[in-house]
């Protein structure tokens, strides 16, 4: 029976290099596609893994997702929404102001894990998990739904909202990652969307858009009142990949409106010097004031 072919670091490497001799020399790949038009990927459906190190990590990945328990990250957004918690929140992160971002992950995982094996068991918990959020936004009655909180000057917990009440009025609190004591609101609603996008085309979950649409609608309603400025304050602290979510609910549900709010997340310092072919060396103080807390005004 023949050896199993393994792939090698230095195998790799070496083809690598004669890949780019190669084209370098100006040759031209064998079978080049010659195809016009539009480039559409395979769909997950479409591959399947034989046995290998990477079917392996595949199951060691399918076993991890299924010790997971949906409830224990579903702690925080039932707890804000008033319902009462159906299972104890894990610990690390999910004990701090951050808490809930651990949830859009654990969602994309699930529906990315039935994509590529048809694992019935994390179809089912992406389908339970849009359930509950959707019960959570139910409760709001206003769009939001979500998991991160914030804590004040006095180290007091509260729920995250009450951030964007506040920013809603122009109480913007900019420091590194934090947004008015809160750890980054933005990167934590970009990985839940981004889980009820993937629950809506990997596991047909009618119901993952309008939620993230809510989500988006809340949104759009907190920044309205800034002006230019305000909004780049605000974005001086994070913004996950807000645009992109945004711009790709535009895609799913052909709303305009979704665009234009994608587009209010564009950071000038960032993004402009970017754009014309530069980088910027160094930021502005004011752009990243902090302190060692991480929750300190910027300097008028």
């Amino acid at each position: 029976m023949p050896a199993p072919w393994i792939l090698s670091r230095r195998c790799l490497i070496q083809g690598a290099v004669y890949a780019a001799a190669a084209t370098a020399c100006g040759c031209r790949p064998l079978h080049a596609p010659r195809s016009s038009g539009r480039v559409v990927p395979l769909p997950l459906s479409a591959v399947r893994l034989t046995p290998s190190l990477y079917l392996d990590a595949v199951e060691a990945n399918r076993e991890y997702l299924h010790r997971l328990e949906p409830d224990r990250l579903l702690h925080n957004y039932r707890q804000q929404a008033g319902l009462p918690p159906k299972a104890a929140p894990y610990g690390g992160w999910e004990q701090e102001t951050i808490a809930g971002h651990s949830l859009g992950h654990y969602l994309s995982a699930c529906t990315l894990m039935h994509a590529q094996t048809g694992d019935a068991e994390c179809h089912s918990r992406a389908h339970y998990i849009v359930g509950e959020l959707d019960a959570c936004q139910r409760a709001h009655g206003d769009g939001y739904v979500a998991g991160f909180t914030r804590r004040t000057e006095t180290g007091a917990v509260e729920p995250g909202r009450r951030v964007f009440e506040e920013v809603a009025l122009g109480d913007i609190r900019a420091a590194r990652f934090y947004l008015n004591g809160c750890w980054a609101p933005f990167y934590n609603w970009h990985k839940l969307m981004a889980g009820l996008r993937d629950a809506e085309l990997h596991c047909g979950s009618a119901g993952a858009l309008e939620i993230a649409a809510g989500i988006a609608g809340f949104i759009e309603r907190a920044l309205a009142p800034l002006d230019g400025v305000q909004m780049q304050a605000v974005l001086a602290t994070e913004f996950g990949g807000m645009s992109e979510v945004l711009a790709e609910l535009h895609v799913r549900t052909g709303e305009r409106r979704w665009l234009a709010l994608a587009e209010r997340f564009h950071h000038h310092a960032v993004l402009d010097p970017l754009m014309g072919g530069t980088r910027r060396t160094r930021a502005p103080a004011r752009q990243y004031a902090d302190t060692e807390s991480h929750r300190a005004r910027l300097p008028a």
